[in-house]
């Protein structure tokens, strides 16, 4: 009998033997920040101290706490005893020896009634507090929710079974009357898997919102008994619940998938126990259990496409009892010698592998091998294209400078062979992420770049570095980017390193210098000028030449340029925006005439998945500069995407296609509202289709248009190449405004490293960096996390510099080898080795003092050592 009322969340918590932990777990959730809810304890029979805690707590917050007592049934019985007397609309479970963060059930239940989700699930913290790690777990995927499971089955795999980083509408209980199994070990399979799969929708806050605590002092290492079994009785009822619920076969690769992984995942512990006639059960009723519900689970590839991928051999043995009988007789002993073989090959592995080979490589050339004059190496995008600013660089130099020998890196050599053929650029290719490039990077006199070099790079003494960076932002980028702040790490540093940046508007430059901390750390020059890509926008000639080759006289033609609707990294496409793009691509394409030509170039995280070559009027953009091309269409159609700021100069039409504006703005931050451009703002496929077919596209000529180009288009110039050129290369300043840093060399800043914050109260250790004298706080890029990104947001952007920091400095094989050795026999010294993590990590900025706190790292500990005995010759080098 479920009780009705205005309570929001009734979290439940069984209680055995955990007095140590209770008031921990109780406390965390008297500290909630939702306004309703009530906190259930169930003592299970404990003959602890629980109880008296249990009193206190409840004496202190009887609106808040209703204490249950129960003979001890184990955590499946406590649990299914508090469901009846929950009066939530929502109902959540906790064990009592894990906490969670103070905004836990908030979250969680506004994100259920936002989403009108019957499942919300959330990170959790795996914490072992013998050595004060926590990990943050069930992190990321975020894209595949707000549906339901028949909507996207990989809910299930992707979700692990735990009860208590979920909450649950209370109707799934007494809909399904799905309770724990009592008494069983793995009660969480059986009964969390079918109501994920009865839920409406399950909906995700992508945050560690709960401290599971995997490892404690006291706690018992895991033995394999005769319990492991009853994994056996869990997945059989898990696979009779969802025959029950008629969603076996609809959902029969999955749950094939949850079933093969809990068996052979247990199959690969074995080398862990030492009772071979239980291990040998095991197989036996593994096998007996999937051969039973699952026939054709030998043929099935479901699984192996997620473990085991490009292994067939291995594979092909899994599926053999023999195999894992062969296994349960190799001694344990043997097991661990080949397990550390294994450890050793894979760190031998890396030592030696490609990316480490070039990086020792370009060590080499950076300690030891001269600057070449007249030599310089144009980058863009990472060698994917040859294109942006780099490329109209590169053109002008060609032609002024013969005598400059240019290499240009490239990911696409034959491609970018032809590229340069066809603009006669003589220049000679050199292949990201190898040797040759590694030396040509560490020896060119100039170097050209729009987004990064790699996380070794060095600016050496003698070299010039210009970052032209690739667009007027409209997305907050650096220590304001709503999400990944700790993704600036190589950024912030390729910006430190350059000896000049480039911003085509005063928008652009604050902007940058701001996210970036550079107005108190870079040392270089900030130079304002239009981008030299940009001026191909105000060659009307060169964009009648484009039109006549690609017999576009007389068409009408369109561009779209979409942005990323992926997550922050180069994961997996997201499959919803790709089944997104795919529906408007066939919608605009059917209603297109045949003197309309609609172009499309989409990202590269994109663009293999989806198939331009079917339709009668849509086309990829041709192989000529994106921009050369983009110069000559009618339309410009795009979203999010800066790429409108350069095509405005054209005064032709543009359109920001924002069919999913609420969606996308969710979770990213903008300079500005998009919506207040002097663009058409279009915001459904039906209104895009009428727009596409009418007749009417006109540009917009109010004054909040003029303001737009004023302050956007400011210094754009046909000449802007010319200009960029002689200033960079020739040392020539005709009339660019130029902005002198190198002051910041002068400062002395204090360096701190903080610990890490995993929890609240670690957060406001970073109170004290205000007090220092020009402080810069050190992050490493591992030690972010929601709450330190959240906190540096709210408190610190605003106050305190602080650089990202992903270390990979660059040591020849020699000097890494030294550094391991140095960890065995302490007396080697490798002060001068760590110290170029400071060239590194914090180019031309002076270290007076360093403070940390307790615990640091590896890493900080050799730095801040080294640092001590030579900070004298450190500073004088700078």
């Amino acid at each position: 009998m479920f009780i009705v009322s205005d309570i929001k969340v009734s979290v439940i918590v069984p209680i055995y033997n955990v007095e140590e932990y209770l008031p921990r777990c109780i406390d965390s959730l008297i500290n909630q920040t939702l306004d309703s809810y009530e906190i259930i304890l169930v003592n299970d029979g404990s003959p602890d101290q629980s109880q008296k805690i249990i009193d206190k707590y409840q004496k202190m917050y009887p609106d808040k706490i209703v204490g249950l007592i129960k003979e001890n049934g184990g955590l499946s019985d406590a649990r299914n005893y508090g469901i009846p007397y929950a009066k939530g609309e929502y109902i959540s479970f906790l064990d009592s020896d894990d906490y969670v963060d103070c905004t836990f059930l908030e979250k969680m239940y506004n994100k259920a009634i936002d989403t009108q989700s019957q499942i919300v699930v959330c990170g959790y913290y795996g914490v072992n507090e013998i050595n004060g790690t926590y990990r943050w777990l069930q992190k990321g995927n975020i894209d595949i929710y707000n549906q339901s499971v028949l909507e996207c089955p990989s809910l299930i795999h992707l979700n692990a079974p735990y009860a208590w980083n979920k909450i649950y509408h209370r109707s799934l209980f007494e809909q399904t009357k799905f309770l724990f199994p009592k008494g069983w070990i793995w009660e969480d399979i059986p009964t969390i898997y079918p109501l994920l799969a009865k839920a409406n929708k399950v909906s995700k806050i992508d945050e560690p919102l709960i401290y599971y605590v995997l490892k404690r002092k006291g706690s018992i290492t895991a033995t394999y008994s005769r319990k492991q079994l009853q994994l056996f009785q869990s997945l059989q009822l898990l696979n009779e619940r969802f025959k029950e619920l008629n969603l076996f076969d609809q959902l029969y690769d999955e749950l094939l998938f949850i079933n093969m992984r809990h068996i052979i995942f247990r199959f690969k512990e074995f080398h862990k126990y030492k009772d071979a006639k239980m291990k040998i059960s095991f197989v036996t009723e593994g096998f007996k259990h999937l051969n039973k519900y699952f026939a054709d689970w030998k043929n099935n590839p479901y699984y192996f496409t997620f473990y085991d991928v490009g292994k067939p051999v291995k594979q092909f043995f899994m599926k053999k009892k023999i195999y894992w009988f062969a296994s349960i007789l190799v001694p344990n002993t043997i097991h661990k010698i080949c397990a550390k073989i294994k450890r050793t090959m894979k760190k031998a592995r890396k030592i030696f592998s490609r990316n480490n080979r070039v990086k020792y490589s370009y060590a080499y050339h950076y300690k030891h091998s001269e600057i070449i004059e007249n030599t310089v190496l144009f980058e863009s995008f990472h060698g994917t294209t040859i294109s942006d600013s780099p490329f109209y660089m590169m053109r002008e130099l060609a032609k002024t400078h013969p005598e400059m020998k240019i290499y240009v890196t490239t990911q696409n050599y034959d491609t970018h062979k032809e590229l340069l053929d066809k603009y006669q650029i003589n220049a000679s290719l050199v292949k990201l992420n190898t040797k040759e490039y590694a030396k040509i990077l560490a020896t060119c006199q100039y170097l050209v770049n729009n987004v990064s070099f790699p996380p070794y790079f060095i600016r050496r003494n003698g070299q010039k570095y210009i970052n032209t960076w690739h667009g007027t932002p409209l997305k907050t980028l650096g220590k304001n980017m709503v999400e990944g702040i700790e993704d600036m790490s190589n950024m912030q540093r390729n910006f430190l390193h350059s000896t000049d940046l480039l911003f085509p508007n005063d928008f652009t430059m604050v902007h940058m210098m701001e996210d970036y901390n550079l107005f108190q750390l870079f040392t270089g020059r900030a130079v304002l000028c239009g981008y030299p890509r940009n001026t191909i926008f105000m060659n009307t000639q060169e964009a009648m030449k484009i039109r006549e080759q690609f017999d576009l006289v007389g068409k009408e033609v369109f561009a779209y340029m979409p942005t990323w609707r992926g997550g922050q990294s180069s994961g997996a496409v997201n499959e919803t925006y790709e089944k997104q793009l795919k529906d408007i691509l066939n919608k605009i394409d059917n209603v297109l005439n045949d003197n309309q030509v609609f172009y499309v170039n989409l990202h590269s995280l994109v663009k293999d998945s989806i198939d331009i070559s079917g339709y009668k009027h849509i086309l990829s953009f041709p192989n000529i500069d994106n921009y050369e091309f983009l110069n000559c269409v009618d339309i410009l159609i795009s979203d999010y995407s800066s790429v409108f700021f350069d095509y405005s100069i054209t005064k032709k039409p543009i359109v920001l296609f924002m069919y999913d504006y609420e969606e996308y703005m969710s979770n990213r931050g903008t300079y500005f509202d998009v919506r207040t451009l002097p663009f058409e703002k279009i915001y459904t496929i039906e209104d895009m289709l009428e727009y596409i077919q009418g007749k009417r596209k006109k540009v917009d000529q109010s004054q909040e248009s003029q303001d737009y180009y004023d302050q956007f288009t400011q210094y754009d110039d046909i000449y802007a190449t010319k200009l960029l050129n002689d200033y960079f290369f020739d040392g020539k300043n005709n009339n660019l405004q130029v902005f002198d840093y190198s002051s910041n060399k002068l400062i002395k800043h204090t360096l701190y490293f903080p610990s890490k914050c995993c929890e609240r109260k670690d957060c406001k250790q970073l109170e004290e960096v205000k007090n220092m004298d020009n402080p810069i706080m050190f992050l490493l890029k591992n030690q972010f996390n929601y709450l330190l990104r959240k906190t540096l947001l709210d408190d610190y952007n605003n106050h305190v510099s602080y650089v990202v920091t992903n270390p990979n400095i660059p040591y020849t094989l020699f000097e890494r080898m030294k550094l391991f050795i140095s960890k065995i026999f302490s007396f080697i010294n490798i002060d001068s080795l760590m110290l170029r993590a400071f060239d590194n990590l914090l180019p031309h900025i002076q270290i007076q003092k360093i403070e940390y706190r307790e615990n640091p790292n590896k890493f900080t500990r050799r730095l801040v050592n080294s640092y001590n005995r030579l900070s004298d010759r450190l500073n004088n080098k700078r």
